[in-house]
């Protein structure tokens, strides 16, 4: 009885996965195709990998990140719209939880900012290579780097807030 129940345990583990793999997929098809909302949609794909994380299985998260991943590079109509969540968008969950272990608050928040700014760091210069040229900014580096840390900063509290609607609303729906 006790193998029974495991082995459905784990089915309904893969089960979660694999459906919030298409959720991911779905939102990453739309921000390919919609001409507005483009990181509101990266944002969204890159949430349900964190549902994976919350239910404790870093494997299944990492393997739907990289499922996901390969998945848009072959489905979107748009490569170059998956280099965002190749690069940060769909690992910054698996990230986050690691370095919020860390029990001091101000070096857990400059780890996640040297994250985020190592990854958009990465997707710059993979843009630029794509384009074989620099891309022009209007505003001054120093300044756009600036606004882009803020947006980070309120994009990490509203994913924080969603994990928590997620353990404190969802979760019990879809773990019975």
């Amino acid at each position: 009885m006790k193998r029974s129940m495991q082995k459905q345990f784990k089915s309904h583990r893969i089960s979660l996965a694999a459906m919030f793999t298409a959720f991911s997929l779905l939102f990453l098809f739309l921000s390919s195709i919609l001409p507005f909302g483009r990181v509101t949609m990266y944002f969204l794909s890159s949430i349900f990998i964190s549902g994976i994380l919350l239910e404790d299985d870093f494997s299944l998260a990492l393997l739907s990140f990289m499922a996901t991943s390969l998945l848009s590079l072959l489905i979107l109509p748009d490569i170059i719209r998956v280099v965002p969540f190749v690069l940060f968008f769909g690992h910054y969950g698996i990230g986050k939880k690691y370095i919020e272990k860390i029990k001091d608050k101000v070096i857990s928040f400059i780890l996640k900012l040297l994250y985020f700014n190592i990854c958009m760091a990465l997707i710059y210069f993979a843009a630029s290579s794509v384009w074989s040229q620099d891309l022009s900014l209007d505003l001054p580096l120093w300044l756009i780097i600036a606004i882009m840390e803020i947006v980070f900063v309120l994009y990490d509290i509203a994913y924080s807030k969603i994990q928590e609607f997620y353990w404190i609303r969802i979760r019990r729906w879809l773990t019975r």
